[in-house]
């Protein structure tokens, strides 16, 4: 009798989970439990808890699934066609709709964009050398998009990247071009020990990567990242692809995932069990085997336990792999073996970027946007949702219309899609303006429902929102006050980030092989732990990373 532990019921514990039970590797002596330190609505009629999984919440208006709904976090993938087997997309996720026969629609981005940046209003198709961007760049006169291609093709070269195998060969052995006009960087340095906006700095300027950070819509994009890696990212050598999104929500896929498991587990007799509200305090080898200390429930320093496993799949970001080895360190007996703390796995845990991420989410009676001024060109009826792209504090919005079941109409806005520089604009108006913070172990609210957010934040949003559609200094009153409003702040504990990058300085490849068992790093150990997501993976912020990860820790050994 073998014994599965998953830890973390998001994306990629779900789907590991669920390989390995419809694997035919399981019998019905063995057991899979998966432990999950929040709770998620599974059912679709716990109104009190979140939606699933992990980084994905489709938010529905009053946690009614007939209701319109918002992606509050993960809203998308890139559709790959399986009569093309050579295609690009994301063959997993698109696998698994099909499987489960989901409602599909495809998420379009319009074509011409509304921008607003530094206080002036333009649509990307009245960008030109007489009404240029305002920025003092030759790119100015040009779509931003045209910045990271050009940066691209200077990195890059004629090198083909197009394969993963081809990308990390590129990440390990490419050097930049010795022709490059370069201030800061060694010509034939590696790619892969320079960093992203160091390299845009030389290429194209302080105000030419202004403009690519602000009118790129992603402070992510732009950060200090691993060269290498934000090139093949951040242009069209990134595998591609058709954006989609699925009709009832991006969290529907792991409701249907989560009950094929009950299913398939109980016909074939395996012994299944989700275990909610449950905190991984500790992981250890023990006499030779996986022990591990939980906590379990809202009481949950009184209701300590230890468990043991044949196989542990830790499937959770960077920053839950810190806290579990955080708590691991100080309570370790003579005869247990730390294995997160251990030989060259802090280092590799160190690999990656964490990227903060929030998302503001109103539902309104009606679509005020498109009777503004400065209207976006959107057409939720016909998938196109966005983005406007500006450089204040709300950065991108989104246009969800009304996609619910219900026949009375409310239409969702994304007001607010940030990462980076301006989360913390945000997070400090979470609190109304009469209270005080919480204890952080309180706070772990990526994990519930999303909360409501301040009065004070709702009309900085209103306010923002007026400025970008009716102009600058327009009242806050021509927004209507939302019917309801939802926050998420994706850098709380335990998830830290609403995606990570990869690091400069590290052999990506590497670093991703060497993250999956980390007892192989660790002199005198040796234990089935995994470490699975998309964290460490090569489609880091996709779901795909996710499931591609379980699956590289599962094909060799079912």
């Amino acid at each position: 009798m073998a014994k599965y532990a998953i830890f973390g019921a998001g994306p990629s514990g779900l789907y590991t989970a669920w390989r390995l039970i419809t694997s035919g590797k399981l019998s019905a002596d063995d057991s899979l439990t998966i432990y999950e330190w929040g709770d998620y609505n599974f059912s679709g009629h716990d109104s009190h808890l979140r939606p699933p999984a992990g980084r994905i919440c489709s938010y529905p208006y009053k946690n009614n699934p007939l209701n319109t709904h918002l992606e509050v976090g993960g809203m998308r993938y890139m559709k790959w066609d399986p009569s093309d087997p050579r295609g690009t997309g994301h063959r997993l996720v698109s696998h698994l709709v099909r499987h489960f026969q989901l409602a599909e629609h495809p998420f379009c981005l319009t074509e011409d964009p509304l921008y607003y940046l530094r206080g002036k209003h333009m649509y990307a198709s009245e960008i030109s050398k007489t009404s240029p961007a305002p920025y003092n760049t030759p790119y100015a006169s040009q779509i931003p998009a045209v910045v990271f291609d050009d940066v691209a093709k200077k990195i890059v070269g004629k090198k083909d990247v197009s394969t993963r195998q081809q990308q990390c060969e590129f990440y390990e052995a490419a050097n930049l071009e010795e022709t490059l006009p370069s201030q800061s960087h060694l010509s034939e340095e590696a790619i892969h020990n320079t960093a992203y906006w160091n390299v845009m700095y030389d290429l194209v300027g302080s105000e030419g990567y202004q403009y690519a950070a602000d009118a790129g819509g992603y402070s992510s994009n732009v950060i200090n990242w691993n060269t290498a890696d934000a090139v093949v990212y951040n242009n069209e050598f990134l595998p591609g692809g058709k954006f989609y999104t699925l009709t009832h929500g991006f969290s529907h896929l792991f409701k249907k995932i989560f009950h094929n498991i009950v299913e398939i587990s109980s016909q074939k007799g395996i012994s299944f069990f989700y275990s909610p509200q449950t905190k991984l305090e500790g992981l250890y080898i023990e006499n030779g085997g996986i022990a591990f200390r939980i906590e379990k429930g809202a009481q949950a320093e009184k209701n300590k336990d230890v468990g043991h496993a044949d196989y542990a799949f830790l499937c959770m970001p960077k920053r839950a792999l810190e806290l579990v080895a955080q708590g691991t360190r100080y309570h370790l007996g003579p005869k247990q073996k730390d294995i997160l703390n251990s030989g060259n796995v802090p280092y590799w845990l160190q690999s990656v970027i964490q990227q903060p991420s929030n998302k503001i989410g109103m539902f309104f009676s009606h679509p005020w946007w498109e009777e503004a001024p400065h209207q976006p060109k959107v057409n939720p009826e016909k998938n196109i949702y966005g983005p406007t792209v500006t450089d204040i504090p709300l950065r991108q919005i989104y246009y969800f219309g009304n996609n619910g079941q219900k026949k009375s109409p409310v239409f969702g806005i994304l007001a607010s899609y940030d990462d980076g520089s301006n989360v913390d604009f945000w997070r400090e108006m979470e609190l109304g303006d009469t209270e005080y913070t919480t204890a952080p172990e309180k706070r772990y609210t990526a994990m519930n429902l999303p909360p409501r957010p301040s009065k004070r934040m709702i009309n900085m949003v209103r306010a923002q929102l007026a400025e970008v559609h009716f102009g600058k200094g327009a009242s806050m009153d021509c927004v209507p006050m939302p019917l309801e409003t939802v926050y998420m702040d994706w850098g709380n504990d335990p998830y830290g980030a609403g995606y990570h990058a990869w690091s400069a300085h590290y052999n990506i490849c590497k670093a991703m092989d060497s993250v999956r068992k980390p007892t192989q790093t660790i002199p005198d150990a040796e234990a089935n732990v995994f470490i699975v997501g998309s964290t460490y993976s090569n489609d880091q912020a996709w779901v795909e990373g996710a499931f591609c990860t379980a699956e590289s820790v599962l094909v060799p050994r079912i």
